[in-house]
């Protein structure tokens, strides 16, 4: 495994394969005593750390071909170790490998895969907050481009799945479960009841019930996170979802004061000024709305990156990394 970043695909699915063999042997050896099995269980979770840190290292200089193999077959050691040895130790080990490559693979955009590897962690590590908000972030960003509530029935069990494919081969694609903003919801509700502080699914329960038209219970999330983040992009979004709320609610004033108060905490980001500039231009404030507008039409080259940008791909990639490198650090400590 120590060689893992010489291997070709072919190699590494062979030595991943004969670990798992020689490791599986070991545990169920008629003769196997409990340190045989804990002993194999380490094996394997190490295998996992060492293809984990190779994955981690590809993605990190865009090598995503050799990312993706890597990740898998720590995956797979992984999952080998839990069936070794259900539960117990291995739980925490779980919790925090399925965070990480959860993130690494939002990271590459492989949403399908990302749900997967969330997923997979709340049944293997538990109900853990951060775990309950990977896959609701990942599911916002395809449902919540559909602005109509599913047809009655569409619930069941014969509904589609959501395809989801990216363009020029960047996510592999793959079949996301079905799912609805009420299913998003209810992910954001149960992180918060484990976590009141995450105020990262304080922000995205928001936007959902704004979406879903439950216009006074996003305001009062929304309010939270602006008024107790400490973050500027977090507090940028939290008042650009308050100024399309308000706008909703017919209270132009109250939009054009949160989008105004958006466009203060992260200057000449686009989303809050064109969308300042529509509500203005709505009260009849044309000077104003024009002159918002001219400060959206900024070059490229000296506009910030829009956190709008950023939380509808569902990853930031400044903040996913830096979950993923404590999260990391911790696997080692974790593995017994």
């Amino acid at each position: 495994m120590a060689q893992v970043g010489l291997w070709t695909r072919d190699e590494l699915e062979a030595e991943t394969q004969g670990l798992v063999e020689t490791v599986e042997a070991m545990a169920t050896a008629r003769d196997a005593t409990p340190g045989d099995v804990a002993g194999a269980q380490r094996a394997l979770q190490a295998g996992a750390v060492l293809l984990c840190h190779a994955g981690l290292r590809a993605r990190a200089r865009g090598d995503l071909q050799s990312a993706r193999p890597a990740l898998r077959n720590a995956c797979r050691l992984t999952e080998t170790s839990g069936l070794i040895a259900p539960g117990g130790p291995g739980r925490e080990f779980a919790r925090r490998f399925y965070l990480v490559t959860g993130l690494a693979f939002q990271a590459m955009s492989d949403l399908a895969a990302a749900h997967e590897m969330y997923s997979e962690g709340l049944r293997r590590g538990g109900r853990d907050a951060q775990l309950l908000l990977g896959p609701g972030r990942v599911t916002e960003t395809i449902v919540a481009l559909r602005t109509y509530e599913p047809p009655r029935g569409a619930r069941g069990d014969s509904r589609p799945g959501m395809r989801f494919h990216m363009e020029g081969g960047v996510g592999e694609g793959g079949q996301l479960p079905p799912a609805t903003l009420d299913d998003v919801q209810a992910l954001y509700a149960e992180a918060l009841e484990r976590d009141g502080g995450l105020l990262e699914a304080r922000l995205r329960l928001g936007r959902v019930l704004q979406l879903r038209g439950r216009h006074d219970e996003a305001l009062v999330e929304l309010n939270r996170v602006s008024t107790e983040s400490r973050r500027p992009t977090e507090r940028y979004m939290a008042r650009l979802f308050e100024g399309r709320t308000r706008e909703q609610l017919e209270d132009l004033p109250g939009s054009a004061a949160a989008l105004a108060t958006a466009a203060g905490e992260v200057p000449r980001a686009q989303s809050a000024l064109v969308a300042l500039g529509r509500v203005l231009d709505r009260l009849g404030e044309r000077d104003r709305a024009q002159e918002t507008y001219s400060q959206a039409m900024v070059p490229e080259s000296r506009a910030p990156r829009d956190p709008w940008l950023a939380y509808i791909s569902g990853f930031d990639a400044v903040r996913g990394q830096a979950q993923i490198g404590p999260a990391f650090e911790e696997l080692p400590g974790a593995a017994r």
